[in-house]
């Protein structure tokens, strides 16, 4: 009986040490990639903003099965499930910005913003894609978003490198 009410306290001491130092990371978490393209606004603008030409480009969604849950396929109000259970809410675009809501099989959201910015010339448009996640104070959650760069980063990276070479063939 000794040696279980002592493992009880020492679990609970723990939990709580360990939930104290999760309680020291941000509670937002934020992953942004950005790539210089050499292609009008208005046409990067198209590949962003509308979700079945991410096929064309985005690491994931170029061999997962991508099905429209709305009517629409860009812009606000678009809803795409990409692969078994990763789903897509765009949920509102500005000249310069598209916001969307991706939703995994969990329930995790994370919201999404592509911005662009075009040089004087229109010749150069830079893509800015960055996901945002909002933690709870669970201690796995926290130690858990270390890892978010390492992990979505480098995808990020090779859908916008795509995305470049794409753009400018045409």
């Amino acid at each position: 009986m000794r040696a279980l009410k002592l493992v009880l306290i020492s679990f609970f001491i723990l939990f709580g040490v360990v939930t104290a130092i999760g309680l020291m990371f941000p509670s937002t978490v934020k992953v942004s990639r950005a790539v210089n393209i050499t292609a009008s606004y208005d046409t990067v603008y198209k590949y962003l903003n509308d979700v079945k030409y991410w096929k064309l480009w985005m690491d994931g969604a170029d061999t997962a099965t991508l099905v429209f849950l709305s009517l629409k396929t860009e812009g606000p109000g678009t809803v795409a499930k990409i692969g078994v259970s990763g789903e897509v809410s765009m949920l509102r675009s500005t000249q310069d910005s598209i916001f969307s809501d991706w939703k995994s099989g969990e329930g995790n959201i994370q919201h999404s913003v592509f911005t662009l910015l075009k040089d004087a010339t229109n010749n150069v448009t830079t893509a800015q894609w960055s996901f945002e996640q909002h933690l709870n104070w669970y201690p796995w959650e926290r130690f858990g978003s270390m890892a978010n760069d390492k992990v979505l980063g480098p995808i990020m990276e090779q859908s916008l490198d795509k995305l470049k070479r794409i753009l400018e063939k045409k």
